[in-house]
Protein backbone atom coordinates (compact mmCIF):
# COMPACT_ATOMS: atom_id res chain seq x y z
CA UNK A 1 0.00 0.00 0.00
CA UNK A 2 1.49 3.64 -1.13
CA UNK A 3 1.98 6.28 1.28
CA UNK A 4 -0.65 8.33 -0.52
CA UNK A 5 -3.52 5.72 -0.07
CA UNK A 6 -2.73 5.52 3.91
CA UNK A 7 -2.40 9.30 3.79
CA UNK A 8 -5.81 8.92 1.96
CA UNK A 9 -8.01 6.49 4.06
CA UNK A 10 -6.76 7.21 7.47
CA UNK A 11 -7.09 11.31 9.12
CA UNK A 12 -6.88 12.39 12.62
CA UNK A 13 -9.94 11.54 14.23
CA UNK A 14 -12.44 14.37 15.89
CA UNK A 15 -12.37 12.30 19.33
CA UNK A 16 -11.66 14.56 21.96
CA UNK A 17 -14.30 15.89 23.89
CA UNK A 18 -14.83 19.21 25.66
CA UNK A 19 -13.27 17.13 29.04
CA UNK A 20 -10.44 15.71 27.09
CA UNK A 21 -9.73 19.45 25.81
CA UNK A 22 -10.05 20.71 29.10
CA UNK A 23 -7.39 18.36 30.34
CA UNK A 24 -4.96 18.62 27.55
CA UNK A 25 -5.51 22.71 28.10
CA UNK A 26 -4.10 22.18 31.61
CA UNK A 27 -1.41 20.27 30.59
CA UNK A 28 -0.52 22.68 27.42
CA UNK A 29 0.12 25.87 30.38
CA UNK A 30 0.94 23.88 33.68
CA UNK A 31 4.81 23.26 33.09
CA UNK A 32 7.57 23.65 35.19
CA UNK A 33 6.94 27.25 36.00
CA UNK A 34 4.24 26.52 38.46
CA UNK A 35 7.35 24.63 40.39
CA UNK A 36 8.84 27.94 40.73
CA UNK A 37 6.36 30.93 39.69
CA UNK A 38 4.76 31.12 42.94
CA UNK A 39 7.80 31.18 45.20
CA UNK A 40 9.21 33.97 42.50
CA UNK A 41 6.64 36.30 42.29
CA UNK A 42 6.20 36.50 46.30
CA UNK A 43 10.28 37.37 46.73
CA UNK A 44 9.49 40.27 43.93
CA UNK A 45 6.24 41.84 45.41
CA UNK A 46 5.16 40.38 49.10
CA UNK A 47 2.19 41.81 50.22
CA UNK A 48 1.12 42.80 46.88
CA UNK A 49 1.75 39.27 45.19
CA UNK A 50 -2.08 39.04 44.34
CA UNK A 51 -1.79 42.40 42.39
CA UNK A 52 0.39 40.79 40.62
CA UNK A 53 -1.46 37.29 39.33
CA UNK A 54 -4.29 39.58 38.72
CA UNK A 55 -2.45 41.84 36.25
CA UNK A 56 -0.11 38.55 34.90
CA UNK A 57 -3.96 36.80 34.11
CA UNK A 58 -5.65 40.27 32.17
CA UNK A 59 -2.58 40.63 30.05
CA UNK A 60 -3.26 36.94 28.78
CA UNK A 61 -6.99 37.73 28.13
CA UNK A 62 -6.24 39.49 24.32
CA UNK A 63 -3.96 36.20 23.73
CA UNK A 64 -7.16 33.87 24.96
CA UNK A 65 -9.59 35.69 22.63
CA UNK A 66 -6.97 35.75 19.92
CA UNK A 67 -6.07 32.10 19.84
CA UNK A 68 -10.18 31.48 19.95
CA UNK A 69 -10.86 33.63 16.78
CA UNK A 70 -8.04 31.41 15.26
CA UNK A 71 -9.44 27.80 15.99
CA UNK A 72 -12.38 30.01 14.49
CA UNK A 73 -10.65 30.92 11.54
CA UNK A 74 -8.50 27.45 11.00
CA UNK A 75 -10.40 24.92 12.64
CA UNK A 76 -8.73 22.01 10.66
CA UNK A 77 -5.90 21.72 13.36
CA UNK A 78 -2.96 23.63 11.56
CA UNK A 79 -3.78 26.08 14.68
CA UNK A 80 -1.23 28.75 14.47
CA UNK A 81 0.92 27.55 11.20
CA UNK A 82 -2.63 27.99 9.47
CA UNK A 83 -3.45 31.76 10.90
CA UNK A 84 -0.27 33.10 9.60
CA UNK A 85 -0.58 31.34 6.38
CA UNK A 86 -3.86 33.56 6.33
CA UNK A 87 -2.05 36.82 7.51
CA UNK A 88 1.32 36.76 6.60
CA UNK A 89 1.51 34.35 3.55
CA UNK A 90 2.38 30.70 2.78
CA UNK A 91 6.34 31.65 3.43
CA UNK A 92 6.25 33.05 6.94
CA UNK A 93 3.76 30.64 7.57
CA UNK A 94 6.94 27.60 6.79
CA UNK A 95 8.31 28.70 9.61
CA UNK A 96 5.92 28.66 12.58
CA UNK A 97 6.82 24.12 12.54
CA UNK A 98 10.78 24.97 12.85
CA UNK A 99 9.94 27.31 15.39
CA UNK A 100 7.81 24.92 17.46
CA UNK A 101 10.36 22.18 17.53
CA UNK A 102 13.32 24.65 18.56
CA UNK A 103 11.13 25.76 21.48
CA UNK A 104 9.76 22.15 22.25
CA UNK A 105 13.24 20.13 22.17
CA UNK A 106 14.72 22.95 24.59
CA UNK A 107 11.69 23.54 26.96
CA UNK A 108 10.44 20.09 27.49
CA UNK A 109 13.81 18.55 28.32
CA UNK A 110 14.79 21.55 30.52
CA UNK A 111 10.94 21.06 32.30
CA UNK A 112 11.67 17.54 32.89
CA UNK A 113 14.73 17.87 34.71
CA UNK A 114 13.41 20.43 36.77
CA UNK A 115 10.83 18.20 38.35
CA UNK A 116 13.51 15.36 38.66
CA UNK A 117 15.46 17.67 40.08
CA UNK A 118 12.56 17.37 43.21
CA UNK A 119 12.80 13.49 43.18
CA UNK A 120 16.68 13.55 43.49
CA UNK A 121 16.79 16.81 46.27
CA UNK A 122 13.89 14.35 48.03
CA UNK A 123 15.68 10.45 47.93
CA UNK A 124 19.66 11.98 46.81
CA UNK A 125 21.44 9.94 43.91
CA UNK A 126 22.81 13.04 42.45
CA UNK A 127 22.27 13.53 38.59
CA UNK A 128 21.18 10.04 38.26
CA UNK A 129 18.41 10.36 39.96
CA UNK A 130 17.23 13.53 38.26
CA UNK A 131 17.72 11.95 34.67
CA UNK A 132 15.64 8.75 36.46
CA UNK A 133 12.82 11.20 37.08
CA UNK A 134 12.79 13.03 33.79
CA UNK A 135 13.28 10.46 31.55
CA UNK A 136 10.39 8.35 33.67
CA UNK A 137 8.47 11.44 33.08
CA UNK A 138 9.03 11.20 29.04
CA UNK A 139 8.18 7.50 28.80
CA UNK A 140 5.05 7.73 30.46
CA UNK A 141 4.28 10.92 28.29
CA UNK A 142 5.74 9.22 24.77
CA UNK A 143 3.15 5.64 26.13
CA UNK A 144 0.14 8.19 26.66
CA UNK A 145 0.58 9.29 22.59
CA UNK A 146 1.10 6.38 21.26
CA UNK A 147 -1.65 4.72 23.28
CA UNK A 148 -4.25 6.32 20.78
CA UNK A 149 -6.56 9.88 20.87
CA UNK A 150 -9.26 8.17 23.24
CA UNK A 151 -6.99 6.20 25.79
CA UNK A 152 -3.95 8.98 25.75
CA UNK A 153 -7.29 11.67 26.81
CA UNK A 154 -8.48 9.20 29.32
CA UNK A 155 -5.11 9.27 30.64
CA UNK A 156 -4.64 12.94 31.30
CA UNK A 157 -8.04 13.40 32.51
CA UNK A 158 -7.14 10.98 35.21
CA UNK A 159 -3.68 12.65 35.77
CA UNK A 160 -5.60 16.42 35.99
CA UNK A 161 -8.21 14.94 38.19
CA UNK A 162 -4.76 13.17 40.24
CA UNK A 163 -3.39 17.15 39.98
CA UNK A 164 -6.18 18.78 41.82
CA UNK A 165 -6.08 16.15 44.43
CA UNK A 166 -2.65 16.58 45.16
CA UNK A 167 -3.19 20.55 45.50
CA UNK A 168 -6.44 20.16 47.96
CA UNK A 169 -4.24 17.54 49.86
CA UNK A 170 -1.49 19.91 49.99
CA UNK A 171 -4.19 22.53 51.35
CA UNK A 172 -5.26 20.80 53.89
CA UNK A 173 -1.50 19.94 55.25
CA UNK A 174 -0.92 23.67 55.43
CA UNK A 175 -3.94 24.64 56.67
CA UNK A 176 -3.50 23.86 60.29
CA UNK A 177 0.15 24.88 60.09
CA UNK A 178 0.18 28.24 58.70
CA UNK A 179 2.74 30.60 60.58
CA UNK A 180 1.48 33.63 59.42
CA UNK A 181 -1.83 35.34 58.46
CA UNK A 182 -3.50 35.45 55.42
CA UNK A 183 -2.55 39.52 55.81
CA UNK A 184 0.71 38.35 54.12
CA UNK A 185 -1.34 38.97 50.83
CA UNK A 186 -3.57 41.47 51.47
CA UNK A 187 -2.68 44.23 48.89
CA UNK A 188 -0.42 47.16 50.03
CA UNK A 189 0.02 49.27 46.59
CA UNK A 190 3.56 49.77 48.25
CA UNK A 191 5.79 50.17 45.06
CA UNK A 192 4.49 49.88 41.34
CA UNK A 193 8.16 48.55 40.39
CA UNK A 194 7.86 45.24 41.96
CA UNK A 195 4.34 45.32 40.88
CA UNK A 196 5.24 45.03 37.32
CA UNK A 197 8.56 43.27 37.25
CA UNK A 198 6.48 40.57 39.00
CA UNK A 199 3.17 40.90 36.37
CA UNK A 200 6.28 40.29 33.29
CA UNK A 201 7.09 37.30 35.40
CA UNK A 202 3.52 35.62 35.91
CA UNK A 203 2.39 36.29 32.30
CA UNK A 204 4.93 33.27 31.61
CA UNK A 205 2.82 31.27 33.65
CA UNK A 206 0.15 31.25 31.27
CA UNK A 207 2.21 30.13 28.07
CA UNK A 208 1.22 27.26 26.19
CA UNK A 209 -1.84 27.72 25.24
CA UNK A 210 -0.90 28.06 21.49
CA UNK A 211 -0.38 23.92 21.39
CA UNK A 212 -3.80 23.61 21.90
CA UNK A 213 -4.50 24.96 18.74
CA UNK A 214 -2.53 22.11 16.91
CA UNK A 215 -4.94 19.90 18.57
CA UNK A 216 -8.39 21.67 17.76
CA UNK A 217 -8.50 19.61 14.66
CA UNK A 218 -9.42 16.42 16.85
CA UNK A 219 -11.98 18.17 18.94
CA UNK A 220 -15.48 16.78 18.16
CA UNK A 221 -16.89 20.45 18.19
CA UNK A 222 -13.46 22.49 18.05
CA UNK A 223 -15.58 26.27 17.50
CA UNK A 224 -17.31 25.35 20.76
CA UNK A 225 -15.43 23.54 22.77
CA UNK A 226 -11.84 24.99 22.24
CA UNK A 227 -12.98 28.38 23.50
CA UNK A 228 -14.69 26.72 26.91
CA UNK A 229 -11.68 24.74 27.12
CA UNK A 230 -9.50 27.74 27.30
CA UNK A 231 -11.50 29.64 29.65
CA UNK A 232 -11.78 26.69 32.51
CA UNK A 233 -8.22 25.41 32.43
CA UNK A 234 -7.15 29.73 32.52
CA UNK A 235 -9.55 30.41 35.68
CA UNK A 236 -8.32 26.30 37.00
CA UNK A 237 -4.39 27.20 36.69
CA UNK A 238 -5.19 30.58 37.19
CA UNK A 239 -6.41 29.40 40.71
CA UNK A 240 -3.69 26.89 41.62
CA UNK A 241 -1.05 29.27 41.21
CA UNK A 242 -2.90 31.59 43.22
CA UNK A 243 -3.40 28.96 45.81
CA UNK A 244 0.63 27.83 45.74
CA UNK A 245 1.69 31.38 45.98
CA UNK A 246 -0.80 31.79 49.51
CA UNK A 247 0.37 28.42 50.73
CA UNK A 248 4.16 30.10 50.63
CA UNK A 249 3.11 33.49 51.66
CA UNK A 250 1.77 32.18 54.77
CA UNK A 251 4.04 29.74 55.59
CA UNK A 252 7.41 30.83 54.96
CA UNK A 253 8.54 34.29 55.94
CA UNK A 254 9.30 36.46 52.90
CA UNK A 255 12.94 36.77 53.82
CA UNK A 256 13.61 32.97 53.59
CA UNK A 257 12.21 31.94 50.76
CA UNK A 258 13.83 30.74 48.03
CA UNK A 259 13.46 32.42 44.44
CA UNK A 260 12.92 29.20 42.73
CA UNK A 261 12.40 26.46 45.22
CA UNK A 262 9.99 27.64 47.57
CA UNK A 263 7.33 25.18 47.15
CA UNK A 264 10.07 22.59 47.87
CA UNK A 265 10.79 24.53 50.90
CA UNK A 266 7.33 23.68 52.14
CA UNK A 267 8.58 20.26 53.40
CA UNK A 268 10.05 21.64 56.18
CA UNK A 269 7.33 23.73 57.32
CA UNK A 270 4.58 21.54 56.88
CA UNK A 271 4.30 18.34 59.60
CA UNK A 272 4.28 15.06 59.32
CA UNK A 273 7.13 16.39 57.05
CA UNK A 274 7.22 13.73 55.08
CA UNK A 275 4.23 12.93 53.85
CA UNK A 276 4.57 16.76 52.59
CA UNK A 277 7.44 15.71 50.50
CA UNK A 278 5.99 13.30 49.17
CA UNK A 279 3.05 15.08 47.99
CA UNK A 280 4.92 18.21 46.71
CA UNK A 281 7.57 15.54 44.54
CA UNK A 282 4.42 13.56 43.13
CA UNK A 283 2.87 17.07 42.15
CA UNK A 284 6.20 17.92 40.11
CA UNK A 285 6.20 14.96 38.36
CA UNK A 286 2.23 14.74 37.74
CA UNK A 287 2.73 18.42 36.09
CA UNK A 288 5.36 18.05 34.06
CA UNK A 289 3.89 14.66 32.63
CA UNK A 290 0.94 16.19 32.21
CA UNK A 291 2.80 19.22 30.08
CA UNK A 292 4.96 17.08 28.19
CA UNK A 293 2.42 15.05 27.32
CA UNK A 294 0.16 17.41 26.05
CA UNK A 295 3.19 18.89 23.73
CA UNK A 296 4.04 15.92 22.52
CA UNK A 297 0.75 15.83 21.51
CA UNK A 298 0.46 19.46 19.51
CA UNK A 299 3.51 19.19 17.86
CA UNK A 300 3.00 15.74 16.47
CA UNK A 301 0.09 17.20 14.93
CA UNK A 302 1.92 20.09 13.91
CA UNK A 303 4.95 18.48 12.14
CA UNK A 304 1.64 15.97 10.75
CA UNK A 305 0.04 19.22 9.34
CA UNK A 306 3.04 20.88 8.21
CA UNK A 307 3.92 17.92 6.22
CA UNK A 308 0.68 17.49 4.39
CA UNK A 309 1.34 20.96 3.05
CA UNK A 310 5.14 20.31 1.87
CA UNK A 311 6.21 22.67 4.55
CA UNK A 312 8.02 19.48 6.17
CA UNK A 313 8.94 15.92 3.89
CA UNK A 314 6.22 14.31 3.54
CA UNK A 315 7.29 11.39 5.28
CA UNK A 316 5.80 12.98 8.42
CA UNK A 317 2.51 13.18 6.83
CA UNK A 318 1.19 9.56 7.96
CA UNK A 319 -1.30 8.26 10.32
CA UNK A 320 -1.37 4.37 11.31
CA UNK A 321 -4.12 2.47 11.34
CA UNK A 322 -5.22 4.41 14.47
CA UNK A 323 -4.95 7.39 12.92
CA UNK A 324 -1.94 8.67 15.09
CA UNK A 325 1.30 10.78 13.53
CA UNK A 326 3.40 8.08 14.84
CA UNK A 327 6.15 8.95 13.09
CA UNK A 328 6.30 12.34 14.45
CA UNK A 329 5.44 11.09 18.23
CA UNK A 330 8.47 8.79 18.32
CA UNK A 331 10.57 11.41 16.31
CA UNK A 332 9.70 13.85 18.61
CA UNK A 333 10.08 11.70 21.62
CA UNK A 334 14.01 10.24 20.89
CA UNK A 335 14.70 13.85 20.56
CA UNK A 336 13.13 14.84 23.83
CA UNK A 337 15.10 11.68 25.29
CA UNK A 338 18.69 12.47 23.68
CA UNK A 339 18.36 16.66 24.74
CA UNK A 340 17.48 15.50 28.04
CA UNK A 341 20.47 13.51 28.58
CA UNK A 342 23.13 15.74 27.21
CA UNK A 343 20.98 18.73 29.41
CA UNK A 344 21.20 16.49 32.51
CA UNK A 345 25.47 16.09 31.70
CA UNK A 346 25.85 20.08 31.46
CA UNK A 347 23.61 21.12 33.77
CA UNK A 348 25.04 24.67 33.96
CA UNK A 349 23.18 24.32 30.37
CA UNK A 350 19.97 24.95 31.90
CA UNK A 351 18.92 28.29 32.49
CA UNK A 352 19.82 29.33 29.48
CA UNK A 353 17.96 26.51 27.38
CA UNK A 354 14.71 27.86 29.15
CA UNK A 355 15.37 31.33 28.37
CA UNK A 356 16.33 31.01 25.05
CA UNK A 357 13.16 28.49 24.60
CA UNK A 358 10.92 31.98 26.28
CA UNK A 359 12.34 33.80 23.38
CA UNK A 360 10.99 31.88 21.00
CA UNK A 361 7.81 31.73 22.23
CA UNK A 362 7.93 35.91 21.96
CA UNK A 363 9.10 35.52 18.71
CA UNK A 364 6.13 33.28 17.51
CA UNK A 365 3.78 35.38 19.67
CA UNK A 366 4.85 38.61 17.69
CA UNK A 367 4.24 36.92 14.43
CA UNK A 368 0.89 35.58 15.43
CA UNK A 369 -0.22 39.25 16.68
CA UNK A 370 1.11 41.16 13.56
CA UNK A 371 -0.93 38.16 11.24
CA UNK A 372 -4.16 39.02 13.52
CA UNK A 373 -3.99 42.28 12.82
CA UNK A 374 -3.59 41.87 9.55
CA UNK A 375 -7.07 39.84 9.21
CA UNK A 376 -8.79 41.59 11.62
CA UNK A 377 -10.74 44.51 10.81
CA UNK A 378 -12.05 45.88 13.76
CA UNK A 379 -10.05 49.52 15.06
CA UNK A 380 -10.26 48.80 18.52
CA UNK A 381 -8.37 45.06 18.28
CA UNK A 382 -5.67 46.88 16.41
CA UNK A 383 -5.43 49.23 19.19
CA UNK A 384 -5.64 46.19 21.82
CA UNK A 385 -3.22 44.12 19.99
CA UNK A 386 -0.44 46.74 19.05
CA UNK A 387 0.04 47.80 22.39
CA UNK A 388 0.47 43.82 23.50
CA UNK A 389 2.76 43.99 20.58
CA UNK A 390 4.79 47.04 21.51
CA UNK A 391 4.85 45.22 24.89
CA UNK A 392 6.44 41.76 24.12
CA UNK A 393 8.68 43.37 21.54
CA UNK A 394 10.36 45.18 24.54
CA UNK A 395 10.50 41.66 26.64
CA UNK A 396 12.08 40.24 23.58
CA UNK A 397 14.52 42.50 23.29
CA UNK A 398 15.38 42.55 27.04
CA UNK A 399 16.77 39.23 26.47
CA UNK A 400 19.38 40.32 24.81
CA UNK A 401 21.54 37.90 22.40
CA UNK A 402 19.09 34.99 23.04
CA UNK A 403 16.71 36.80 20.50
CA UNK A 404 19.19 35.20 17.97
CA UNK A 405 18.42 31.84 18.17
CA UNK A 406 14.85 32.57 17.26
CA UNK A 407 15.76 34.88 14.81
CA UNK A 408 17.98 32.78 13.10
CA UNK A 409 15.32 30.00 12.11
CA UNK A 410 12.95 32.39 11.13
CA UNK A 411 15.53 33.45 8.56
CA UNK A 412 16.51 29.83 7.65
CA UNK A 413 13.12 28.47 6.91
CA UNK A 414 12.00 31.67 5.82
CA UNK A 415 14.76 31.02 3.14
CA UNK A 416 14.02 27.19 2.44
CA UNK A 417 10.54 28.05 2.16
CA UNK A 418 11.33 30.54 -0.99
CA UNK A 419 13.84 28.60 -2.81
CA UNK A 420 11.43 25.97 -2.64
CA UNK A 421 8.63 27.48 -4.23
CA UNK A 422 10.85 28.99 -6.90
CA UNK A 423 11.55 24.93 -8.13
CA UNK A 424 9.15 23.94 -10.95
CA UNK A 425 7.06 21.28 -8.74
CA UNK A 426 8.13 21.45 -4.95
CA UNK A 427 6.58 24.37 -3.54
CA UNK A 428 3.38 24.08 -5.93
CA UNK A 429 1.09 22.59 -3.33
CA UNK A 430 2.24 25.02 -0.55
CA UNK A 431 2.57 28.63 -2.14
CA UNK A 432 -0.63 27.70 -4.46
CA UNK A 433 -3.55 26.32 -2.30
CA UNK A 434 -2.60 28.23 0.74
CA UNK A 435 -2.59 31.58 -1.22
CA UNK A 436 -5.32 30.94 -3.12
CA UNK A 437 -7.66 29.46 -0.14
CA UNK A 438 -6.19 32.68 1.73
CA UNK A 439 -7.50 35.43 -0.59
CA UNK A 440 -10.78 32.98 -0.92
CA UNK A 441 -11.63 33.28 2.92
CA UNK A 442 -9.89 36.28 4.63
CA UNK A 443 -12.64 38.12 4.01
CA UNK A 444 -15.83 36.36 4.73
CA UNK A 445 -13.88 35.22 8.04
CA UNK A 446 -12.45 38.50 8.94
CA UNK A 447 -16.15 40.27 8.87
CA UNK A 448 -17.80 37.02 10.92
CA UNK A 449 -14.78 37.23 13.47
CA UNK A 450 -14.95 41.63 13.98
CA UNK A 451 -17.01 42.70 16.83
Amino acid sequence: MTEETLMTQHALQRSLTLWDGIALAIGSIAGSGILYLPSLTYVLAGHDVLLVWLGGTLLCIPMLFMFADMVRLVPDGSGIEGFIARGLGPHVAATVPPLFISIVILGIPAGVLVAGDYLRAAFGGGTLMQLIGALAILGVAIATNIAGAEIGARIQRIVSWGLLIIVVSLCVLTYHTTKYSYTTVLPTFSALGPILSGIVVAFWAYAGFENLTFIAGEFRNPRRDFPLAMIVAFLVYGGLAIALTTIIATTIPRSQVSHFSGLFQLAEHITPAYLALGIIVVFALTIMQLNAASWLWGMSRLIYSAAKTQRLPRWFAHLNNRGLPIRAILLLGIAFVVITILTAAFPMLLVSVLTTASAVFLFLYLLCIVSYMRIMHSHGKRLIYGALFVFLLITLISVGLKVLYPLLIFLLALALSIIRAQQPTAGMHTATSLAEKSVLEKESVAKSLDV
